[in-house]
């Protein structure tokens, strides 16, 4: 087993779950920007206009607040993802994937009936996945962490009563961490000191990537608006990325010391479209379609920091994947409003490339939520959603260069999600 494999294998599993993020939606992309949108399965994302988050998701939004606006809260993220050995239990995993809390935080600024200009923090993507120190496919699956920040200034113009356009800038913080161990591999390194927890590989960035975001706003009329919005891809140059093993010199490996790795990585552009209709004094539908460009992940290529030198080449072959969402709103009284939605996330990982450190699967959302306002300037959101992910087959190398390490896997998943954002217009 060489330090080069080793290698390979760490920032392969790495920029699968940077590219790929949490465990709340298909490809691991987050969605989580706001509590009122989590109760309705995120459905008319841009369109709704009920908080100040709306203009994170289209900022031609922030068209439709005539006060300053501000809205902040968290998702708390409650996943079950459980990997059983298909052919030996030895290989059964439960839990894998630790609880997550998803900060968000939003504000508009009106600075006449034509313009406008606002900021949001939101957490675009994410992933975490963690499995015993001694779990016997440890070369495949151990500690996979991601954490992102996107920090997005945007501002927003009124052409007319029904169109608005909106521009934003994106920068993305990228904090990530993997760690594999030897596992059942240890069986094949008889040396003094070599065992299943042994660290097989750790790679450890973080950088910086940006990208910008437009969006259009349409009203028909006071009471049906339409939201089309597009969020360019964001290129994160790992330049720093630092690897360390703890296998012994004799088997090839760095002993505890690091060396350097650079990766560059494109998460994907998103499309959306969304419409909000108040059919009658008390209710409104809204609805989404998204369309991620994770086609643009087609290869992942390593080098090494100090020479230049090919690590690894290797195809991925991800395709692009829709969400769809559908909701209806409910306002009770001056205090009260309720909503729900259903959504589903297609996967945009082919089945022959499915990991056990990101087993990602198509999912389905069922969604609910509540507002109540103080007065007219303070109001607070409470949502809670169920998602729940297909069963599927897993077939995985745990030594790539090896056929015979084939091993056979399934995976089921789900999650909990609870979110809670106070709101207020000054």
């Amino acid at each position: 087993m060489s330090q080069k494999n080793l290698f390979n294998r760490s920032a392969l599993a790495i920029a699968v779950a940077i590219i790929s993020s949490n465990a709340s939606a298909a490809g691991f992309l987050l969605n989580e920007y706001s509590t009122s949108a989590l109760g309705r399965a995120f459905s008319g994302a841009g369109a709704v206009g009920d908080n100040a988050s709306e203009g994170s998701r289209n900022p031609a939004a922030m068209m439709l607040f005539d006060r300053p606006a501000l809205s902040v809260g968290a998702v708390y993220i409650d996943p079950t993802v459980d990997i059983k050995g298909r052919d030996n239990d030895m290989f059964t995993a439960n839990n894998i994937a630790p609880n997550a809390l998803v900060p968000n935080a939003h504000f508009i600024f009106p600075i006449n009936d034509k313009w406008a200009v606002g900021t949001s923090m939101t957490t675009n993507f994410g992933l975490a996945t963690d499995f015993s120190k001694d779990y016997a496919g440890g070369l495949a699956g151990g500690k996979t962490d991601l954490k992102t920040v996107n920090l997005n200034l945007s501002g927003a113009y009124r052409l007319n009563d029904n169109f608005s356009f909106g521009l934003g800038a994106n920068a993305v913080y990228a904090d990530a961490e993997i760690t594999r161990h030897l596992g059942v591999g240890s069986q094949s390194i008889p040396l003094p000191g070599v065992g299943p927890s042994t660290t097989a590989a750790k790679l450890k960035g973080d950088d910086w990537g940006y990208g910008w975001n437009a969006g259009i706003l349409y009203e028909i009329n006071q009471d049906n608006r339409l939201s089309f919005t597009y969020r360019s891809k964001v290129k994160v140059k790992f330049e720093e990325g630092k690897f360390s093993n703890d296998l012994p010199a004799l088997a090839g490996g760095l002993n505890g010391s690091t060396v350097k790795g650079k990766l560059d990585l494109n998460l994907p552009d998103v499309w959306e479209f969304s419409g909000y209709h108040k059919v009658a004094p008390q209710w409104a539908v809204h609805y989404t379609a998204a369309y991620t460009g994770w086609s643009e992940f087609k290869e992942l290529t390593a080098y090494q920091k100090s020479n230049g030198k090919e690590l690894f080449h290797k195809p991925e072959h991800f395709k692009d994947a829709w969400r769809l969402a559908l909701g209806t709103t409910y306002f009770y009284d001056d205090n009260w409003t309720f909503r729900t939605g259903i959504a589903y996330d297609e996967s945009p990982v082919p089945a022959k490339y499915r990991s056990i450190s990101i087993p990602d699967q198509d999912r389905y959302w069922l969604s609910a939520g509540s507002t109540y306002a103080f007065n007219e300037n303070a109001s607070v959101d409470v949502g809670i959603a169920y998602m729940y992910g297909k069963k599927v087959n897993i077939n995985e190398r745990l030594k790539e260069d090896s056929p015979a390490t084939m091993t056979h896997f399934k995976s089921e998943g789900s999650a909990w999600l609870y979110g809670v954002n106070f709101n207020y217009t000054f």
